[in-house]
């Protein structure tokens, strides 16, 4: 979605139902190298080390590199993203 003034228009997308969903639990590292942005991510993942242990650590499932550019708008997604999560203040129907 993209915003122009105070109108919402949706971009089309190619191929979005064939991308991959990545699920994130952790964003552990972040690098800046010419002007390009890195930023990985990682999920939880528990291993048994025995019968009675486990073990919790994190792999990385994705490395995203951006412009700033792109990342701003990554951001503001977010923002929007958090925003709409918020509960609604006043008493419920």
């Amino acid at each position: 979605m993209s915003q122009t003034g105070k109108e919402t228009e949706f971009v089309h997308v190619d191929r979005l139902l064939e991308a991959p969903i990545i699920y994130v639990d952790a964003v552990p590292r972040f690098s800046v190298r010419e002007q390009i942005i890195s930023v990985a991510l990682a999920a939880t993942v528990v291993e048994l080390v025995s019968k009675q242990d486990a073990s919790t650590h994190l792999v990385a499932v994705a490395d995203l590199r951006m412009t700033a550019v792109t990342a701003l708008q990554l951001r503001d997604v977010l923002d929007k993203a958090l925003l709409a999560m918020r509960p609604i203040p006043g008493t419920a129907n």
